[in-house]
């Protein structure tokens, strides 16, 4: 899209029948799409909507298309589209594509038509985005569908003091899953040819036979990552993935009652840092030490671990596999955490409800999974110091104890280990409550500090382990 072009994605994600079917459910659809603006034409707009009405028949939806609308066609549309789906349940999916804002952290729709030439006509001339959503959500049916394909841009430059760049965040309720083309508050970048990144891919994801919707949109984060060579990086925060398939070519299967998002820690970030509604936009606390295993392109295996800390808004990654070190910076796209380590690709993992990391890379053709071994306190932790038991177990699997000295240098550490007649020394660098040790072996040992003082670490590459209890 030209210019810049956004497409989220909510998703009001509710059970699937669960038992098996040979038939579509009911599948309705309203896709607007707006390009004739007198103040910033869209010349893709149109081409992405009806795109999106064409790919969506073809998938056994039910589509109602309007092109070029104004404020009252959108909200007449709008209406019947909720009574519609009341009326028919099923699934019912909105698309949006045209100009976009944010004004105070709501997302308008900007109709076609003149009277809309400020910042000031926003609340009164354009669509806010919650209207849908109310549409939708008083339907009562089982799963909706939301996508907005809006110019991230900003269209009135010349007096703009409330808009903010991008469009707001949308948090997920229950039951709920939000993409957003490109991270809330960032812009989306124009794309060559007939659709934006986003929509191209987006498109061809839902096209793709048996994928479900967790499966569509990771295909599409991958593909605009990729193209956009990492300027764009999709944005997705849900409660729920469910099995509903865009383009199913069998029966489906029963499908299991959807499981909840893992409950994580919330950082603890001072309110004045935070936007209005933003403890629910704090990132999650994953800082802690993982062993990690997986498969790569050619088919062989790989065991390791893996630090992870969070350095601002994103996460930096260590892996130590065998004799290799990797580094990488990774960043939420909702439940979904992207992380650029160097590679034409990035790993993308999904988090689970137990707290390990899924992951895939290259393309899909390589996984890898991380099993949390400790996880760091988001706080403040007692000061590191003084003299401390140690219990462990040894690559080989037997177990040793003894003590371990901890001196404070400054922003090192000092370490000295007695384990029975053997003494062992090295050197820690502490980091968002991580203490990485160099002992002069080929790894370190990475400890993950907690609350009460403690300190669990790998070593070894995620073969040995031991924990560090504070002597009273």
């Amino acid at each position: 899209m030209t210019p810049a072009a956004f497409v989220g994605a909510l998703v009001l994600a509710g059970a699937i029948a669960a038992s098996p079917c040979t038939a579509l459910e009911p599948r309705t659809a309203l896709v607007i799409g707006n390009g004739g603006y007198s103040f910033g034409v869209l010349p893709n707009a149109v081409n992405d909507a009806t795109d999106m009405a064409e790919t969506l028949r073809s998938v056994g939806f039910d589509v109602s298309l309007r092109t070029n609308a104004d404020q009252r066609g959108m909200i007449d549309a709008i209406g019947g589209f909720g009574a519609a789906l009341k009326d028919k349940g099923g699934v019912g999916l909105f698309y949006f594509s045209g100009h976009g804002v944010q004004l105070n952290g709501a997302n308008y729709m900007l109709p076609v038509g003149d009277g809309l030439s400020s910042e000031r006509d926003l609340r009164y001339r354009a669509v806010n985005a919650g209207e849908v959503l109310d549409a939708m959500a008083a339907a009562n049916n089982q799963l909706n569908i939301v996508i907005l394909d809006a110019c991230r841009n900003n269209p009135f430059p010349a007096a703009s003091r409330s808009i903010d760049r991008g469009l707001a965040r949308l948090d997920s309720s229950a039951g709920s899953f939000i993409s957003f083309s490109t991270s809330p508050g960032a812009v989306a970048l124009d794309g060559e040819g007939r659709n934006s990144p986003y929509t191209k891919h987006l498109l061809a994801a839902i096209r793709t036979p048996d994928l479900t919707i967790e499966e569509t949109f990771k295909r599409t984060l991958k593909g605009v990552y990729q193209e956009t060579r990492g300027q764009q990086t999709p944005w997705i925060s849900s409660s729920f993935f469910g099995d509903f398939v865009f383009h199913p070519t069998a029966p489906l299967a029963a499908q299991a009652p959807l499981a909840a998002a893992p409950q994580l820690a919330l950082r603890d970030v001072p309110p004045r840092e935070l936007p209005p509604g933003a403890l629910a936009a704090a990132l999650p606390a994953l800082t802690g030490v993982y062993r990690v295993s997986g498969t790569n392109p050619n088919g062989s295996r790989y065991r390791g671990m893996v630090s992870l800390a969070l350095s601002g808004k994103k996460y930096e990654f260590k892996w130590w596999i065998g004799q290799q070190v990797f580094n990488g910076k990774g960043r939420f796209a909702g439940r979904m955490l992207v992380v650029d380590w160097g590679s034409t690709s990035p790993v993308i993992y999904t988090l689970r409800n137990d707290g390990r990391l899924d992951g895939e890379w290259a393309d899909g053709r390589a996984m890898e999974t991380l099993d949390v071994f400790a996880r760091a306190a988001p706080d403040a932790v007692p000061r590191l110091g003084g003299r401390y038991q140690v219990s462990g177990r040894n690559p080989n699997g037997s177990s040793y104890s003894g003590t371990v000295t901890i001196i404070s240098e400054g922003s090192r550490y000092r370490l000295s280990w007695n384990i029975g007649s053997t003494s062992y020394r090295g050197t820690g660098t502490l980091n968002d409550n991580l203490l990485t040790v160099d002992w002069g072996s080929a790894t370190p040992v990475v400890y993950a500090i907690s609350a009460d003082g403690r300190l669990r670490g790998l070593w070894a590459g995620g073969n040995a382990e031991e924990i560090l209890t504070p002597q009273r």
